[in-house]
Order: C-alpha cells, then sequence, then structure tokens
C-alpha cells in the first residue's frame, strides 16, 4: 500500500462529508458577542434530528428539569444558549460522518473521548478564567484529523493501529511513524477548510506539541486541549482499554496552576458535564 503524504490527505478533505448548515452557523459564530439567539434557535428547530438530540438531553434525568421541554426556545431557556450550541454543534458533527470501514476504530469510544475532552477543556477554561465554549469546541475537535484520515486513508490508519501493536507506543507516535505526519496536523487543516475560527484550528493542530516553557505564563487553548487530552485519558469516560494515558508536557501543567484541590475540582465537573451531553451521541 502506497502511504498517503499529507498534501494528498489535506487535498482529499473536500470530499468529507458536508456539517448540517445550521452547524456550520454555529461553527462560525463560536465566540462572536453579538449573535442573533433567535434566528439560530429557528435554524436548529428546522433541523428535526438535531432538535430531537437536543430536547433528549433537556429531558434527560440529569438535569432533573420540572415538565417537558418541547422546543428549541425552551431548551435554551433551561440550559443556556451555549450549552445547546455546544450539544447541537456535538451532534451535527458526530453525526456527520459515514460508517468507518477501519479495522480496529471504534466510533464510540472515539466519540465519548472526544466528548469527555471537550468537557475537560471547558471546565480547565473556567479554572483559566477563559472562554469555556470555544474550549469546549477545540476539545471535541482535537482528534477530528484522527476521523477523518478514518474516513479518507482507512488502510493507512489500520497500519498505524498494527505499529502501535506491534511497538508498544501511544498511536499519535504510531502516526508519525507510519505516515510522516500526525493526526493533529489534519485536523488543524480540516478545521481551517470548515472555516472555524483560527484559535481552534491552531490549537487542534497543536495539542500534542503546546509552546515550551520559555514562550511564558500565558496559558493558551493548546494547553488547555493538551493537559484535558491526558486528563480524559487518565480518567477514561471513553472506555477505550488499548489507549495509553499520556504526560502532560509540564509547561503546559503549570501554566494551568492546578494543585490537588483544584484538579479535584475539575475532575468532579468533567464527569457532570460528560455524562450530561453524553445522550447527544446516541
Amino acid at each position: 500500500m502506497t502511504t498517503p503524504g499529507l498534501a494528498q490527505i489535506v487535498g482529499g478533505l473536500r470530499t468529507l462529508p458536508s456539517l448540517p448548515t445550521v452547524v456550520m452557523e454555529l461553527l462560525h459564530t463560536m465566540g462572536d458577542e453579538d449573535v442573533d439567539i433567535d434566528r439560530l434557535a429557528r435554524g436548529i428547530g428546522n433541523d428535526q434530528a438535531l432538535a430531537a438530540r437536543t430536547l433528549r438531553v433537556a429531558n434527560s434525568p440529569f438535569y432533573g428539569i420540572q415538565g417537558k421541554v418541547d422546543t428549541i426556545a425552551e431548551a435554551i431557556t433551561v440550559l443556556g444558549f451555549v450549552n445547546v450550541r455546544s450539544l447541537v454543534t456535538t451532534a451535527g458533527i458526530a453525526t456527520a460522518w459515514p460508517t468507518s470501514a477501519a479495522a480496529g476504530f471504534d466510533a464510540r469510544i472515539f466519540w465519548r473521548h472526544s466528548l469527555s475532552v471537550a468537557s475537560c477543556a471547558e471546565t480547565l477554561a473556567r479554572h483559566a478564567r477563559l472562554r469555556p465554549e470555544t474550549h469546549f469546541l477545540a476539545g471535541l475537535l482535537h482528534d477530528i484529523g484522527r476521523l477523518a484520515l478514518v474516513a479518507t486513508h482507512p488502510d493507512a490508519f489500520a497500519d498505524a493501529l498494527r505499529h502501535r501493536a506491534l511497538n508498544d507506543c501511544a498511536l499519535v507516535e504510531s502516526e508519525r511513524a507510519v505516515l510522516g505526519f500526525d493526526h493533529a496536523e489534519i485536523g488543524g487543516e480540516l478545521c481551517r477548510h470548515w472555516r472555524i475560527p483560527g484559535s481552534i484550528a491552531d490549537a487542534v493542530e497543536r495539542h500534542h506539541r503546546p509552546a515550551p516553557a520559555s514562550v511564558g505564563a500565558t496559558v493558551g487553548m493548546a494547553d488547555v486541549v493538551h493537559v484535558a487530552d491526558a486528563i480524559a485519558h487518565a480518567f477514561d469516560l471513553a472506555g477505550d482499554r488499548d489507549a495509553r494515558v499520556p504526560v502532560p508536557e509540564a509547561a503546559a501543567w503549570g501554566r494551568l496552576a492546578l494543585d490537588a484541590t483544584s484538579l479535584r475540582t475539575v475532575l468532579e465537573k468533567t464527569e457532570r458535564q460528560f455524562h450530561g451531553f453524553a445522550n447527544i451521541l446516541g
């Protein structure tokens, strides 16, 4: 099998499924202060599949809502627009992909891990006094390049899995050994293809390689996603028996200034957020 190059994979991103129109609009408004919530709510309501998933979460016992939530407008009132936007974005992205033909790839585990990283990234962002919803999206998309690789070149992904098994290494290291690049680079390009804000695309691309200690003390989005990925693997809400727990870079961990008390709070809030959103995956 000829190993695909990064340019070849990036060139093929346009063949991937289009996201629902309302999801694209939600992605493009991430981080915007001036958003027409009523118009976006109508757009969500017009997509029956996304609306049904969102209402199912809003009516789940987790939130303990008194009475039935029947419309997206009511869901926004109960859960808040930021939560509903995150729910709809998660559902829209997770359901847009075809079933993978790559041996050894488990879509359920993939999306549960992505959601756990998103939940942790949002919680860490609150701890660092950063914008939670943009970090949630960066966490949700952090491994999207791996999904693009699975969708476009399943044989190459299967080779990476075999290399991991034979060499007992992390999958990202196996990708670099087999392909010469990794899923984070593909993910950054896919985010740019979708015209997602550049700060999120850059964080997705650099989440395995956050800035070194010499860069300074400012917490970057890549720091948050990098640490969230390590915590999520350790917490294993995805139930992935084959995953390794990565050691977070000391510089990224240090910039987040997590002590034992704040880490415990992050873990508790991450688990609560994850279980509140998990029904959106079906």
